[in-house]
């Protein structure tokens, strides 16, 4: 996504992390979870809180305060799960989405690409007065992160069919 060019941004899910405010594209976000159990198998990452059962598919869910160097977030009945588009499928918890916002109704100000880790933040938003975080999913893994989060995904969705079948 190339937030360089706002105007393919069409929309933002503003959401809480932390004490501070954050955005994603509405076109990233696949659908919004409210707060579920999710299964915690073995070697499970600490950047991931668990593992999210999608319709039957296995989608890990990011500790994005974690992943942004944050204070510990404070999930209580109001947290959410945001989970993105791509493959493969990865979410995000947050405290709690505020909204889902038009970009036209948005202030841009832009942020140097060294201002986060791996520019991950691609610009501050004004919004109803304050100041919102748009983040750019691509960028809130590295590479290597997102192929080893690739790898304990797959190994454990093999271990599921291997103990308890395909479930056709």
């Amino acid at each position: 996504m190339s937030i360089s060019d706002h105007s393919n941004l069409h929309g933002l899910v503003a959401f809480r992390l932390a004490g501070a405010r954050f955005a994603l594209p509405v076109e990233a976000v696949a659908e919004v979870v409210p707060i579920a159990e999710l299964g915690h198998p073995p070697e499970l990452p600490a950047v991931v809180e668990g593992l999210l059962n999608l319709a039957g598919e296995a989608v890990p869910v990011l500790r994005l305060d974690r992943l942004l160097g944050l204070a510990e977030g404070r999930y209580g009945l109001d947290a959410s799960i945001l989970v993105l588009k791509g493959q493969p499928r990865t979410a995000l918890l947050v405290e709690h989405v505020d909204a889902v916002l038009a970009a036209a109704d948005l202030v841009v100000l832009p942020v140097a690409a060294d201002r986060s880790f791996n520019g991950c933040v691609a610009a501050q938003l004004e919004a109803g007065g304050g100041i919102l975080h748009l983040l750019v999913p691509e960028r809130l893994l590295l590479e290597e992160e997102r192929l080893r989060l690739a790898t304990f995904t797959q190994r454990t969705r093999e271990r599921l069919l291997e103990r308890w079948g395909d479930g056709a």
